[in-house]
């Protein structure tokens, strides 16, 4: 007896077969796969980009969104993949700064809503997990309107960066006093 199941195995196997020994057609084949998928990520970032509430960012996040377009034009399998994952990345950041940033923005002029109290450490500082354990990013603000983006990513997350990120920040930044 024999099951509808396998007759529809048999001739998947044949194909697969056939698209591994030619490796010519599997190159291409990736390669159109990654510049589809590159494609459709940009459209989620360019429609994020123009969300953005700051003229600056939607000038900074349409430069950056450019550059990943020259890099992507690349024959290289390996900058495609590359260029994907910081795509992948940049969306999240873009997400972050989609969702949070308008409150840092009305923050400077006193109309901050109360659902962004989870991320803040006092009224300076705002920290948040993009991917837990992996990517970290914190603010502060200073008195004269400036503000430090601190930014971590690590394939390791046993490797404790992410503890003490101010500390680190503020150390810095005395030290760069110290020395003016």
């Amino acid at each position: 007896m024999c099951c509808p199941r396998s007759r529809s195995r048999t001739p998947a196997r044949e194909e697969n077969k056939e698209f591994r020994d030619n490796s010519h057609d599997n190159t291409v084949s990736l390669s159109e796969l990654l510049d589809e998928d590159f494609q459709c990520l940009m459209r989620m970032a360019r429609a994020m980009c123009n969300t953005l509430r700051r003229p600056n960012d939607r000038m900074t996040c349409t430069s950056t969104l450019s550059e990943l377009e020259k890099f992507n034009a690349t024959d290289s399998l390996e900058v495609k993949q590359n260029v994907r994952k910081f795509l992948r990345f940049y969306l999240k950041v873009l997400r972050w700064t989609q969702t949070y940033q308008p409150c840092v923005y009305d923050k400077w002029y006193g109309n901050c809503s109360q659902n962004t109290n989870k991320f803040m450490l006092n009224e300076t500082e705002m920290q948040v997990w993009l991917e837990e354990g992996r990517s970290y990013m914190a603010i502060k603000t200073f008195e004269d309107g400036s503000t430090i983006i601190y930014s971590a990513v690590a394939k390791d997350p046993s490797a404790g960066w992410d503890d003490e990120g101010f500390k680190t920040l503020a150390t810095t930044a005395n030290q760069q006093h110290e020395c003016d």
